[in-house]
């Protein structure tokens, strides 16, 4: 017993000093945010703003340096759709759909009395060969609960550089029905 208690200190001093790199951690982890309507975030820590706002990662180059996220980007995009704020959330899209019945994700726009939507988003995946890349595809799930019941989806938003490189905007969507 005594034996394997002298081996386990050392394990643990080695494993201490070995701590995981910011940048690492927070690019591999998958974000996930529940959203209820006219509530704002409640992500309003300093470490957890500076760690979205200051994203180093050569995966996000393709923008200004401290500008959000595309994973909190999409976030804020679905608090707009939830609030039913048409400006900001056309305002999300490099070209905003002129119908929301023809938009790449219809389905959320036509949802009647959300009570609740949750965005789970997963590393992006570059979608073209630059370096940086300017195209990157986010994988989403996304719950919505409404007066009629809870509807889920999967599927994907890609997101581009605005024209002025300052922050990512949705290029296009595509999202299906998951069944439970």
């Amino acid at each position: 017993m005594r034996g394997s208690l002298c081996l386990l200190i050392p394990l643990l001093m080695v494993g201490c000093s070995n701590p995981m790199p910011p940048a690492e951690s927070a690019s591999s982890e998958p974000a996930s945010t529940a959203i209820s309507p006219s509530v704002p975030s409640t992500n309003t820590a300093p470490e957890s703003a500076a760690l979205d706002a200051v994203t180093v990662d050569p995966l996000y180059g393709a923008v200004a340096i401290g500008s959000e996220s595309p994973a909190a980007m999409l976030n804020r995009y679905m608090l707009d759709l939830l609030n039913q704020n048409k400006a900001r959330s056309d305002a999300a899209w490099a070209y905003a759909p002129a119908d929301p019945r023809h938009a790449d994700d219809a389905v959320l726009r036509l949802l009647p009395d959300v009570r609740n939507l949750r965005l789970d988003s997963d590393v992006a995946v570059p979608r073209d060969d630059g370096q940086p890349p300017r195209l990157l595809e986010v994988p989403v799930k996304i719950r919505a609960l409404t007066a009629s019941g809870t509807f889920r989806y999967h599927g994907w938003y890609r997101v581009q550089p605005s024209a002025d490189g300052r922050a990512w905007q949705i290029q296009s969507a595509s999202l299906q029905p998951t069944l439970d």
